[in-house]
């Protein structure tokens, strides 16, 4: 045994040497189906990852052959960092997957069980919205389409198209819905007999008739739907699960292979799965009587329920596995029993079978919890009182980081965040924020209508009274005061003789406005809508003006909004400014967001997110405030579809349930301090009601606090002393950057050109349209994949017509102009006709292609111990018996000298070679035997000027895989130790110079 497995060998002995009996008896069964009802804070992923490091240690077993799904990439990483303490390298071999992204592995695996998405796209929401408007402008439909608003039933249909899809059902369920409802119907008494209403419409029968007719016409719109979908070559996000059920109930090669492939199968947080899900846990455990089938969950904690998840797939687990042990945990490791005492009083349940699983957690914590609950007389007080009481704990020595505020709502954690930060209170806040609404947005979108309609009189208006243009506040008063019929805005933009006699100082100012409107619109033709947005943004210097003032929230918005441009302009939906502002209109029209993450700089802060976010976590202090019953447990939805998608009693799905359960969680994240806030009235003077789910627990609930005082004496939180670091410092943002995100070659390249680079390009992420070039190698890289499993799986070549429809496909997913399209697709015809002749000569016995690698480099930094470093493969090369020949990595520029790619040469930095250094520290760092190389060659797409391709070979040296940490490590010791005011000066023909200078010459605000 070497010296690394001892250690592993140890951690893990030391790990399971902890844990109670119950825990080992979860680790230590691993054979047969296992149901561990895991309530919170009992060590549920502790167990998850000992069990596997267990079974690799028990049996022969590869790390390949385990399958372990969760519900959340968050939740997969957590635990694939436990398991790298137990496995090492090994860690990275175990399928640690999302249910999707096994789904999206199983589609590019077997593209031919999937014919419903081998060769589709993922359709936009707005794309499925347009296509039900299209259905719904069918006269046929009565129900579905009410004179007042025809398209008001969009939004309930998706959702309950998707709840079909989610629960297996599909047109065949619905269909089977609708025959028993007809049967139903038949066998019910239409009118009255009898009594005052003799010989009208009974209530009961007018309901089920209505809900019969409704069903009707959304079969018809599920139908039509589907065939739509179809016919545009396109899918929907829940299709990818569904297929999947499909092809595993339909193609038994594909399900032996996994079934073979997947000796041992986990799933963690079971509770949350829906019937698709379900289904394929199923299938895949079909083989064998006693399969080895793990699953984890707690019906407590079943708050999933709006996105799908069926409890019928958990309580019933056994009645589906007869052979099934059930193991409960119920010592808790993080919360007081106090704690678990008011939130299992809220959670008591009188049915039969919720009782039996809702039996009280043991906590096995010293420190006394403690739990407050107070009222405020209106919601301003009550979050200036949530503030103080954060403030106090912060005085007393209690970490931001361990505090965390829970809402109802993403629009209550923005606000309360922003509040926070007012108040020099570092605050991280795990929402998404819809920007439709957001002022860069709509500054954004008005300059794209100026620019699309250059003769609106009302669109110029909006953007000339914008404060981006270097226009004095005299010069804006008389062009937009002197404006009138006669001699509108656009004429004297573009008249020096107009601008003169207006008195205008700056004629050229307002000149270069009206050219670059001018210069925008005649490239229409030419140029994708995102490259035309970008020239915009960047010459009219709203995104220098915005990244000034915010250069965190101002890259958030401008990030997602260029996203949704490029997937519009992708999906054939927007090809000019025009239909971008159309598209947009669209999301407005049908109250779509627009959702982008907030950004979260600093990683010891106070968190504030939705009580759904906070589900696995834990925090000393939890503050739960605004509870009242407009907020939790009053909240009732309309219900406009009668379809009963699981065979579960009422009771147990019942609305105030579910509620029940989100409080439970949200109550069992904290350690030591629970804190519950409501008010007697919201800012408007309505009055509110505390909710009956706190009403419930008020006797066994401490009183609250006098809180004259504090309201008499009321003032902002700003004099109380809190003093704490702006949560927008670039050294702030650039350490949680590394620690999380770590670097990949190309940051590492960029921030070796300048740390401003790689600041405002990997870090703030700072948008900017994706170059011709860059556009174009993304596309080749894409189709060389394609092509290479083809020479692989039909052993011949591909064909000069076979390249011209991969390169359609692969140039269609991006956001090119028609001028543009056809300038990449004809160089990359030329040079690929050439370059796959060499492929196919030089292909070894096995490859793999785009193969992605994340490794931790132990730093011995107290800061950063472990650096994650990330690299996307082009290319492995293996020989007959499995061992990595080479690294290839694409180039498709023109070819380099090797003195040029060794950075040996005038103006060459080295970037082509350090890139390949770096691919072979990533692969000693993975640890896999079979992956060991230092071998890198760098393949020249395109042909040299005498047809020929080049490939420049290099063996890398253990010395230079040694300076490479070195540098990495020098690196990371910068960032922490440096401030961002002391980086050298950005150059001057850096696309980034301005914003650079910005922050160094102190105007960040």
């Amino acid at each position: 045994m070497s010296e690394r497995e001892a250690e592993l060998e140890a951690a893990f002995k030391e790990a399971y040497a902890s844990l109670n009996a119950a825990q080992k008896q979860a680790v230590d069964t691993i054979e047969g189906p296992v149901m561990v009802i895991a309530g919170p804070g009992t060590g549920k992923t502790q167990v998850l990852t000992l069990r596997i490091a267990n079974i690799l240690r028990k049996t022969d077993t590869s790390p390949d052959s385990i399958l372990a799904l969760t519900f959340t990439d968050s939740g997969a990483r957590a635990m694939r960092e436990r398991l790298l303490n137990y496995l090492g390298s090994a860690a990275y071999q175990v399928s640690l997957l999302t249910f999707h992204s096994f789904a999206e592995r199983l589609i590019n695996e077997y593209p031919d069980a999937y014919p419903k998405i081998t060769g589709g796209r993922l359709a936009a929401e707005l794309e499925r919205v347009a296509i039900l408007e299209d259905i719904l402008n069918s006269t046929k439909f009565k129900s579905l389409r009410p004179i007042g608003d025809p398209h008001y039933y969009i939004k309930p249909i998706q959702s309950v198209l998707s709840d079909l899809k989610r629960e297996n059902l599909g047109i065949a369920g619905l269909q089977s819905v609708i025959a028993k409802q007809e049967s139903q119907l038949e066998n019910t008494p239409r009118v009255h007999e009898k009594g005052a209403h003799k010989g009208k419409v009974r209530s009961e029968y007018q309901k089920a008739e209505q809900a019969l007719n409704k069903n009707q016409e959304l079969l018809e719109v599920f139908i039509e739907y589907e065939a739509s979908l179809k016919a545009k070559h396109l899918y929907d996000f829940d299709d990818m699960i569904v297929e999947t059920v499909a092809a595993l109930e339909t193609n038994e090669t594909m399900l032996r292979d996994l079934q073979e492939t997947y000796q041992y199968v986990l799933a963690d947080e079971h509770q949350d799965v829906n019937g698709s899900q379900s289904r394929i846990l199923e299938l895949l455990s079909s083989y064998h009587e006693r399969p080895n089938l793990f699953v984890v969950g707690d019906e407590k904690q079943a708050i999933f329920r709006f996105q799908g998840a069926s409890l019928e797939n958990f309580l019933y687990f056994e009645d589906k596995f007869p052979h099934t042990k059930t193991i409960s945990l119920t010592e808790n490791y993080r919360s007081g029993q106090a704690i678990l005492d008011v939130a299992h009083d809220l959670i008591q349940s009188e049915h039969e079978l919720l009782a039996k699983l809702r039996v009280p957690l043991k906590s096995k914590v010293e420190t006394e919890a403690e739990i407050t609950l107070q009222k405020l007389p209106n919601q301003q007080l009550e979050n200036e009182w949530l503030a103080k009481s954060i403030s106090d704990q912060l005085a007393v020595g209690v970490e931001p980081a361990e505090i965390a505020v829970l809402f109802r709502t993403n629009r209550e954690v923005e606000n309360f965040a922003s509040l926070l930060r007012k108040k020099s209170i570092a605050a991280k806040a795990s929402a998404l924020g819809d920007i439709n609404s957001h002022p860069l947005t709509v500054a954004t979108t008005d300059l794209i209508a100026a620019a699309a309609r250059p003769e609106s009189e009302a669109d110029l208006f909006k953007v000339l009274s914008a404060p981006y243009w270097s226009l004095s506040p005299t010069d804006r008063g008389r062009l937009l005061g002197n404006r009138s019929s006669d001699k509108p805005l656009a004429v004297i933009i573009r008249s020096e003789k107009e601008l003169s006699q207006l008195e205008i100082v700056d004629t050229d100012a307002v000149l270069s406005i009206a050219a670059l409107l001018d210069k925008v619109h005649s490239l229409a033709l030419t140029t994708s809508p995102e490259r035309l947005i970008d020239i915009l943004l960047n010459e009219s210097g709203l995104k220098d003006h915005a990244s000034k003032n915010d250069p965190v929230e101002s890259g958030r918005v401008l990030r997602r909004f260029y996203d949704e441009v490029s997937a519009m302009a992708v999906s054939g939906r927007a090809r000019n400014l025009s239909e971008v502002l159309r598209e947009l209109k669209l999301l407005s029209d049908h109250s779509l967001p627009l959702n982008a993450p907030f950004l979260n700089p600093d990683s010891n802060a106070v968190n504030v997110m939705t009580a759904h976010k906070a589900k696995g976590l834990e925090f000393e202090q939890v503050f739960i405030p605004n509870l009242v019953d407009s907020a939790w447990g009053g909240v009732r939805s309309r219900r406009l579809f009668r379809i009963p998608t699981t065979n579960l009693e009422a009771d147990l799905i019942d609305k105030l349930d579910d509620e029940k359960r989100l409080l439970y969680v949200a109550m069992t994240r904290a350690k030591t301090g629970l804190h519950l806030s409501h008010s007697e009235t919201d800012a408007t003077g309505r009055a509110l009601t505390v909710s009956r789910l706190i009403a419930a627990l008020l006797p066994t609930l401490p009183e609250s606090k006098d809180t004259t005082d504090f309201t008499d004496s009321f003032e902002p939180l700003s004099s109380l002393g809190v003093e704490l670091s702006s949560s927008l410092l670039p050294e702030d943002i650039c350490l949680e950057h590394l620690k999380t995100k770590g670097l990949s070659a190309t940051a590492l390249n960029n921030y070796l050109d300048s740390p401003w680079t790689w600041l405002f390009r990997n870090v703030l992420k700072i948008p900017e349209a994706k170059s011709l070039p860059l556009q174009y190698g993304s596309a080749v890289h894409s189709l060389l994949e394609a092509v290479i499993k083809e020479h692989y799986q039909a052993g011949s070549g591909v064909s000069v017509s076979q390249l011209k429809s991969e390169l359609d496909r692969v140039l269609a997913r991006l956001p090119l102009s028609p001028s543009e399209f056809a300038t990449l697709h004809a160089k990359g015809l030329a040079a690929l006709t050439v370059y796959l002749e060499h492929l196919k000569a030089s292909l070894p016995p096995a490859v793999k292609t785009e193969f992605s690698l994340k490794v931790m480099l132990p730093t011995g930094l107290e800061t950063v111990p472990m650096l994650p470093l990330t690299g996307h493969l082009d290319r492995l090369d293996f020989d007959a018996e499995g061992q990595l020949l080479r690294v290839v990595d694409y180039k498709t520029g023109k070819p380099k000298s090797r003195n040029d790619i060794l950075g040996k040469t005038k103006g060459s930095n080295g970037n082509y070679y350090r890139q390949l250094v770096f691919y072979a520290l990533l692969l000693e760092l993975y640890g896999d035997e079979r992956y060991q190389t230092k071998t890198g060659v760098l393949s020249f797409v395109e042909p040299t000027s005498q047809g020929r391709i080049r490939e420049e070979v290099f063996e890398v040296t253990d010395e230079e895989v040694a300076a490479l940490k070195a540098e990495l490590i020098g690196l990371v010791e910068n960032v922490v130790n440096s401030k961002w005011s002391a980086w050298p000066v950005a150059s001057s023909d850096s696309p980034y110079f301005h914003l650079a200078n910005t922050l160094q010459t102190g105007q960040l605000h």
